[in-house]
């Protein structure tokens, strides 16, 4: 790794920029993550709160071939469409390979779940169940922004202790 040998003065000070960037960084990232988190969880409950429930025909749109050190993965891209009241709505997700098997069959659907006052809010049923409990939210939050925290925490210590380092002094030749 590069390191970039500094005085005692300009280490100390890049120190404390690097504790209050990280620090405003992981701020702002924790106020969006929470913020998309909760919104979830709200949009959750006003969907279930008097929902209506349809199995809606489930289709692939296409596979998406990933490749990481070596190892190949797919990303299975869905879509599913149901109608209200003359008015159709179409909706879309993703997911891993090993969790598409049950959208693979034929004539494969899912349960979707629609407002009843506002049917063009809806989300499949599954989703919903895992955004309705806030204490599940705030345990995935709180693990989230643990996480980030020690992110945070190692980018300080990689700028502070590996690319920016104290310079030594040098000895005189005896």
């Amino acid at each position: 790794m590069i390191s970039i040998p500094v005085s005692d003065t300009s280490h100390a000070r890049l120190s404390r920029a690097s504790r209050w960037v990280c620090c405003i960084g992981y701020a702002v990232l924790a106020v969006i993550f929470a913020s998309s988190a909760l919104s979830g969880h709200r949009q959750a409950e006003a969907i279930l709160k008097d929902a209506v429930t349809v199995q809606a025909p489930v289709q692939v749109d296409h596979i998406e071939e990933k490749r990481r050190k070596g190892r190949v993965s797919y990303q299975y891209h869905f879509s599913y469409g149901f109608e209200v009241n003359g008015v159709a709505h179409k909706g879309e997700f993703s997911t891993s390979e090993d969790n598409a098997t049950p959208y693979l069959g034929e004539e494969p659907h899912v349960a979707v779940a629609y407002s009843r006052t506002d049917p063009s809010q809806f989300e499949r049923l599954e989703r919903l169940e895992g955004q309705k409990g806030l204490g599940a939210v705030l345990g995935r939050m709180v693990v989230a922004l643990g996480m980030l925290a020690i992110l945070a925490f190692v980018l300080h210590l990689l700028l502070t202790r590996k690319l920016f380092v104290r310079q030594t002094p040098v000895v005189p030749a005896a």
